[in-house]
């Protein structure tokens, strides 16, 4: 076989209609998952609308029912409105603590070196999947703010969903302070700026998308965290959504109208911001990629 014949058109032919079949199934793969991902979330939203002989025909109905409001007034009336505002509150509080910590924690780990700054920055790291959920750590937080006695206070749920969300928030604000010049920090400090004012005007500027984007991730962590609002609080007046959207589980059963219309309005605020500000938490996370 000669080269001409290995290099040819018709040789070469059985390889690009090959490649555009692989496209064809990981676009169909993607969009299986979605539906997966997307189905449950309609399948709620369409039942929180359902009433009470709705609920249960079958077989189950998607478009031809009456659609009612009851079950958001339902909801309205055993007080979740007032565990909105609670969690929107406990959340927006947690976000500004832990930027206002992250910010200045993720520059000094990237510009100073001091004793060790490895082995603590391996531990911030570490720690990330905090952010997730601390159930191990429950029970000696519980024991610690019992002892300070804050536990059921307004400010015990802000301080905990502040400190799981900020080893996650210093980890995105560094990657985006690696990619800014040292230059930029010789230059201020040459015109006499001291530490904080080289913070304040010219690295918090640079890395307002980074501080974005931790900011919804500590927010979305921080509204959807389930077992410490459930434990360290007890009182109905600083019950949170997770806690709240649990009552409708009761002892003889679960009450699917209230049950899915409580979860309609608790990820409203999420789809909200994921509108709203997705963007830019895209870019705050590709934004220190790269270096320069």
């Amino acid at each position: 076989m000669t080269s001409a014949t290995l290099s040819s058109p018709a040789a070469a032919a059985p390889v690009r209609r090959f490649v555009p079949s692989l496209g064809w199934l990981w676009s169909g793969l993607f969009g299986c998952l979605v539906i997966l991902n997307i189905a449950p979330l309609i399948w709620g939203i369409i039942t929180s609308f359902k009433g009470q002989a709705d609920l249960f025909r079958f077989p189950p109905t998607f478009v031809s029912f009456t659609p009612t409001l009851e079950n958001y007034e339902r909801v309205f009336l055993s007080g979740f409105g007032g565990n909105l505002g609670i969690s929107l509150v406990n959340a927006l509080v947690a976000v500004v603590l832990a930027l206002v910590l992250a910010l200045p924690a993720a520059y000094a780990f990237d510009r100073f070196n001091f004793p060790l700054r490895r082995v603590l920055f391996l531990a911030v790291v570490a720690s990330i999947p905090l952010s997730i959920g601390a159930a191990a750590l429950l029970i000696p937080n519980y024991v610690y703010f019992a002892s300070l006695g804050l536990t059921n206070t307004p400010i015990v749920l802000p301080m905990l969903y502040a400190a799981h969300q900020l080893p996650m928030a210093i980890w995105v604000i560094k990657g985006t302070i690696e990619g800014i010049p040292r230059e930029l920090d010789e230059a201020a400090t040459a015109d006499g700026c001291t530490t904080f004012q080289i913070l304040r005007y010219v690295i918090l500027p640079l890395v307002r998308p980074a501080l974005g984007a931790a900011g919804i991730l500590v927010f979305v962590g921080s509204w959807n965290e389930f077992v410490a609002s459930s434990v360290m609080v007890d009182s109905p007046a600083l019950r949170t959504v997770q806690p709240a959207i649990y009552s409708f589980i009761g002892f003889f059963g679960r009450e699917w109208g209230p049950l899915t219309a409580s979860a309609t309005l608790a990820i409203l605020p999420i789809l909200i911001i994921f509108a709203l500000f997705g963007r830019l938490m895209v870019s705050g996370l590709t934004k220190g990629s790269v270096k320069g």
